[in-house]
């Protein structure tokens, strides 16, 4: 018996392991799905015997934070487990394509879609950070598009609120943590702690190529690509594209200001602030 077949024992009655629907360095995700009542489950496991324990920490940290966060916009953990030495976690499937996939088929999105993404976003934001969780990976690769909204995925990188730590001592002590084109300026300097508004940050990089095509902070190396923020501010995203409302120019600037405290100070005050714009944007377009 191979290990997805032993997992599948762990699985709700009637569940069987369909297919692979992405893999890292340390972890793969699988769709299970129930041949009687077409009900489909996502499987998360961490491959064993190859794993870092610094990895097999932060696995289960992931399990831990999402097991204290129950917000419509990020998937829920439906139950854990262990089978031969591999550890795996269960959530519901959400049909949809991640916002990678969109921006990579048809380009970049409309205002209005780029403001409704954002709004989704900032409310699931709003809810990890009141329970001290800092995502620090929001990327484009970790945004689902479905058929009701965003969704955010992936918490495989965040910062736990205080207590809630994997076996062991969960420290990224010397590790610059984050995906490199979404990365705060206090990410790549390695200032710990980072606090919530390096989530606003990385939110602003995503605004950015939603409304672009590309992030805000290009260059030839991903070394020179996390220099740029520190070295310079982003264009304006209306030097890229000329039809973006100043509203929304302003919410993806104030994101990506260079220091912290110039940013939003909340997630509640960025919401009203895609509210506004979109509220100017329908207006705008009934006059």
């Amino acid at each position: 018996m191979n290990l997805l077949e032993t997992i599948e024992l762990h699985l709700p009655r009637g569940f069987t392991i369909r297919d692979q629907l992405g893999t890292g360095a340390t972890s793969a995700v699988y769709l299970a799905e129930n041949d009687a009542t077409g009900e489909r489950l996502v499987v998360k496991v961490m491959r064993p015997g190859r794993v870092p324990q610094h990895m097999m920490d932060r696995f289960q940290t992931e399990m831990r934070i999402l097991q204290k966060l129950e917000h419509p916009r990020i998937i829920p953990m439906l139950g854990t487990g262990e089978a031969r030495g591999a550890l795996f976690f269960t959530m519901p499937y959400v049909s949809g394509e991640t916002l990678r996939m969109r921006l990579e088929t048809s380009g970049p999105l409309s205002v209005r879609d780029t403001l409704l993404v954002a709004r989704d976003l900032t409310d699931a934001l709003g809810h990890a950070h009141a329970r001290g969780v800092v995502h620090r990976d929001i990327k484009p690769a970790n945004i689902l598009l479905g058929t009701d909204g965003a969704y955010l995925m992936d918490f495989g990188f965040a910062r736990p609120p205080l207590g809630v730590t994997g076996n062991g001592a969960n420290s990224d002590q010397g590790w610059i943590i984050g995906t490199p084109d979404y990365m705060s300026p206090e990410q790549v300097e390695g200032r710990r702690p980072e606090d919530w508004r390096s989530d606003f940050f990385s939110l602003g990089c995503v605004m950015f190529e939603m409304l672009t095509g590309r992030p805000p902070f290009v260059a030839s190396s991903v070394r020179a690509t996390m220099r740029r923020r520190l070295d310079t501010m982003a264009v304006d995203v209306r030097s890229l594209r000329p039809d973006v409302p100043a509203a929304v120019a302003g919410i993806v600037r104030c994101n990506l200001e260079a220091h912290p405290t110039a940013r939003y100070a909340t997630a509640g005050f960025l919401r009203l602030a895609i509210d506004g714009a979109l509220q100017t944007l329908d207006a705008t377009a009934d006059a």
